[in-house]
């Protein structure tokens, strides 16, 4: 198993222990868009790394902390 991404904030709910089983039902030949519309901290995208992907959140101090980052 490959260590897994962490993302620079922690949420409840994070999905950490889930990334092994999400990755491994993503075809290796994935080129879709992915869609995160519970994103919290991001850490699945992080570990997923798609080449596009819609990104969000309810919570408004998350979207602004990564929209910081972004910029």
């Amino acid at each position: 198993m490959s260590k897994i991404a962490v993302p620079p904030i922690k949420c409840q709910g994070i999905k950490t222990k889930l990334v092994p089983w999400i990755k491994a039902i993503i075809p290796d030949d994935f080129t879709g868009k992915w869609i995160e519309t519970f994103m919290g901290s991001g850490v699945v995208a992080y570990n997923v790394k798609p080449e596009k992907a819609i990104m969000c959140d309810s919570n408004p101090h998350l979207i602004e902390f990564y929209n910081s980052i972004k910029s």
